[in-house]
């Protein structure tokens, strides 16, 4: 879904959009871009991630919280992706799937790419970053967890209720070991609606917020 989209969508030029797997700052550039009084708080986990992001994206606009989210506050084990594309060397492969949860159908999907690493990162809730940063009400989550929607969703379900559009990827593979399928995310928000579909994505609405 291009940014473009998003803002005729929100139909404003200053939302608040959370990015929550911000890999090395593609997107969080196209947000900037796209609106020029954004306030757009990003997290990610992966340290290879960060220092990609940090060197690419410099804007007061921008916030970056070194911070994987999830069902709970605490650590977890997070595994680091690594290898190249055979075809795309110039993409950064190694943050493209790194993940709380483990590989599963992955690996005979994408052979090319490993999980050679496990780290151990910083584990947070939505909600409680929500709470200590006072956020109200968001406009826009731009999710790409790698598997661990489920844990995003239920260590955030207040957030969520104050949020206008989600939009999330799924599968409906088990890519990575207990990854939730569409239906299983739908049962998950049941006040927001799916409305639109794209390559390994979905949006959704907040019916008790947007129009119906």
């Amino acid at each position: 879904m291009n940014k473009q989209k998003i803002k005729k969508l929100l139909q404003k030029d200053n939302p608040v959009v959370l990015e929550v797997g911000a890999a090395g700052g593609g997107d969080s550039l196209e947000f900037l871009k796209e609106f020029s009084q954004v306030q757009l708080y990003c997290f990610e986990p992966d340290p290879r991630a960060i220092a990609l992001h940090k060197s690419r994206v410099q804007d007061s606009r921008c916030q970056l919280y070194e911070i994987a989210m999830s069902d709970t506050n605490g650590q977890a084990e997070f595994y680091q992706s690594s290898g190249q594309h055979p075809k795309y060397t110039s993409i950064h492969d190694w943050s493209a799937s790194s993940s709380l949860k483990a590989p599963k159908e992955h690996l005979k999907l994408y052979p090319w790419c490993t999980f050679d690493t496990n780290i151990k990162v910083p584990t947070y809730k939505l909600d409680t970053w929500a709470e200590e940063h006072q956020i109200g009400e968001v406009d826009f989550i731009w999710a790409d967890v790698q598997g661990a929607e489920e844990e995003l969703i239920k260590g955030g379900l207040k957030t969520l209720s104050r949020t206008r559009y989600f939009y999330t990827e799924y599968y409906n593979k088990e890519i990575y070991q207990g990854q939730p399928n569409i239906e299983r995310i739908k049962s998950l928000i049941p006040a927001f609606k799916d409305i639109e579909y794209y390559k390994g994505n979905v949006l959704f609405k907040n019916l008790d917020l947007v129009d119906r």
